[in-house]
């Protein structure tokens, strides 16, 4: 394998928590915010409770699956500059 063949490889592997996408992009969306000690996980599921046809927290995980999908495919569609 060669070296930039490597590199886009090492590129791709790499780890996206889901729940703390997804809670970033709720911050940005509607100001929230968690208490001191909640970590993302929790402060979505917190919004869950909240009711609704989609959960709330639950449609942010959603929205954070389709940026991870996104950036996957312009990361595939890329092209190694000559």
């Amino acid at each position: 394998m060669s070296a930039s063949e490597n590199a886009k490889q090492t590129l791709l592997i790499i780890e996206i928590p889901r729940d703390e996408l997804a809670f970033r992009i709720a911050q940005k969306c509607i100001g929230a915010t968690a208490p001191l000690g909640t970590n993302a996980t929790q402060a979505l599921d917190e919004m869950d409770k909240m009711g609704g046809v989609l959960p709330m927290g639950e449609s942010f995980r959603r929205a954070a699956d389709a940026a991870v999908i996104y950036v996957h495919e312009c990361l595939n569609a890329g092209r190694q500059p000559s």
